[in-house]
């Protein structure tokens, strides 16, 4: 059983909270849920380099690049969508943008993987930039 002692202490072991802070109030507000969700399936030493919020199958969700890897998770009631997205070759990024927001579409092998509503567009374009220089496109 934990101890209650430990209390309420701010710890941030995987840069989550930093990453956040970069967002607008806005995108902090529409993915806290899922934010919640991404600290929970971090693996332990792993550090976020960039995060933003959007919405993946129609829920609030969090995109993260972190050291090891792409991470999407969504805030979905009682049952949130984990996809962890290896970044090796053959993976693509295409991005769109309006005057709001941004898309991302990732794919691999034909499949295809499409975040859209991503309000920080600066981070979208982060992300994608940042996939694209880890798997040498």
């Amino acid at each position: 059983m934990p101890s209650a002692e430990a209390g309420p202490g701010v710890t941030d072991p995987h840069g989550l909270g930093a990453a956040v802070s970069r967002l607008s109030g806005s995108s902090r507000k529409h993915g806290y849920a899922a934010f919640m969700v991404l600290a929970r399936v971090l693996d332990e030493g792993e550090q976020i380099a960039v995060v933003t919020s959007c919405r993946f199958r129609g829920a609030p969700a969090a995109l993260a690049l972190s050291d090891r890897r792409l991470l999407l998770v969504n805030a979905r009631e009682w049952e949130p969508d984990v996809l962890p997205v290896g970044l090796e070759p053959g993976l693509t990024v295409q991005g769109w943008q309006d005057e709001r927001h941004a898309a991302l579409v990732f794919s691999r092998d034909g499949h295809e993987l499409v975040v859209d509503q991503i309000g920080d567009r600066a981070m979208a374009q982060e992300i994608a930039a940042g996939v694209r220089a880890r798997v040498g496109g």
